[in-house]
């Protein structure tokens, strides 16, 4: 395969299973807010010294105001405060704690494969693994504001799916200005799909 896979009906059960859990809820909360956080990183890690795009800027900004937004939720579902991100307080163990680094690892590899020069490798890595990421964030940040507001939670998800969408807007748009852009678009995809797959099994465990 190598195009990207949907998990809809999966996560739509493992969700409604978690959100019915205030113990659950919350790690699951603070998992979000860890894996943001963690992305938001990996965006400003890939900016230029000097050259550095505004959409760029908005992008890591906005994804690190998602993980404090995620954060702030917790208080909804719990009074144990989550100060950290070890992983007794997140679902799906060391699946969560490398799931971007393993996505980051094996498009760099591919990007070398296909050869890629160095210069251009760390935008297109950028679009492509975002592009990837943003895909997976549609999906499920949709199926998880459905499953809140059936249960009526407290709990909102919406501005965030809301800037999800447009970051998704914005990598399709670079991707037209890369050669081959959507091509390799699939192969990372397919990339990302397996390892969301595996994160899913690891989180289904509810440890």
């Amino acid at each position: 395969m190598t195009t990207f896979i949907s998990f809809a009906e999966p996560i739509k059960q493992l969700l409604t299973t978690i959100v019915a859990s205030h113990d659950l809820h919350a790690k699951w909360l603070n998992t979000l807010s860890y894996l943001e956080n963690c992305g938001a990183r990996k965006i400003a890690a890939c900016e230029h010294p000097t050259l550095v795009k505004e959409e760029m800027l908005k992008h890591a900004a906005e994804e690190f105001r998602h993980a404090h937004h995620l954060k702030r939720q917790i208080g909804k579902v719990s009074s144990n405060f989550m100060n950290n991100y070890s992983l007794a307080l997140m679902l799906g163990s060391t699946a969560t704690l490398h799931y971007l680094n393993a996505l980051d690892l094996k498009a760099s590899r591919y990007l070398r494969a296909v050869g890629l020069s160095k210069n251009g490798m760390t935008e297109a890595a950028y679009l492509l693994v975002t592009y990837a990421i943003e895909l997976r964030a549609s999906e499920l940040y949709l199926i998880y504001d459905e499953v809140l507001r059936k249960v009526g939670s407290r709990v909102s998800v919406k501005s965030i799916l809301l800037e999800e969408k447009e970051h998704l807007n914005e990598m399709k748009e670079g991707l037209h200005q890369l050669d081959s852009g959507f091509i390799h678009a699939e192969q990372i995809c397919a990339i990302e799909s397996d390892l969301c797959h595996k994160w899913i099994l690891a989180i289904n465990k509810l440890e």
